[in-house]
């Protein structure tokens, strides 16, 4: 079965990295791994801090690791093999701040993303492709894009109502007055 290791080592452990991969390899060989294809490392700033580092090395190793039965073999029953071992050793590598180990049967073979890249860059004269511009859309709380608020259809003014003020003299006012009083019985 053929797997891919990613792991990362810190900036502060740059000036050991050519020992920390080799001991890395040498956990591997430990459970007979054999290595597959080139070894790819690329130094970035990290998404967040780990261990008080902003930025470290990332390394991608692929290799094959044999099939063991392990119920058949009953002389080695307790002792972990394979993915089980890698994983436990390199947690205890201080070095390695996070690794991840994945199967490969479905993952493109490595350096295919530097290699689309330098294809980009050909084809734009040395010069890297554009991005493309994303629109980006102002959402409600049920998360479905805000329709724009439209105008308001204006009425035409024959069918508007017509509103005439009408003046009251004060005995007028004071006859009202008394009518509400006598409605309401107060």
């Amino acid at each position: 079965m053929q797997y891919e290791l990613f792991y990362l080592v810190g900036e502060r452990q740059e000036a050991t990295l050519p020992a920390i991969k080799e001991g890395v390899n040498a956990i591997l060989a430990l459970e007979q791994a054999t290595m597959v294809g080139e070894e790819l490392s690329e130094k970035r700033k990290l998404a967040y801090e780990i261990k008080h580092q902003n930025k470290g090395t990332y390394i991608t190793r692929r290799f094959e690791l044999p099939e063991i039965d392990f119920w058949a073999d009953e002389a080695n029953g307790e002792k972990e093999f394979g993915i089980a071992a890698i994983t436990n050793k390199l947690n205890l590598n201080n070095d390695v701040l996070r690794f991840m180990i994945v199967k490969t049967p479905d993952l493109p073979d490595l350096g295919a993303k530097d290699r689309r890249k330098a294809k980009e860059t050909a084809n734009n004269n040395g010069r890297p492709a554009p991005r493309p511009q994303q629109r980006t859309e102002r959402r409600d709380n049920n998360s479905r894009p805000m329709q724009r608020p439209t105008q308001r259809p204006t009425a035409p003014a024959a069918a508007a109502p017509v509103v005439k003020k009408v003046e009251t003299t004060k005995e007028e006012s004071k006859n009202i007055d008394k009518q509400l009083d006598e409605l309401l019985n107060i």
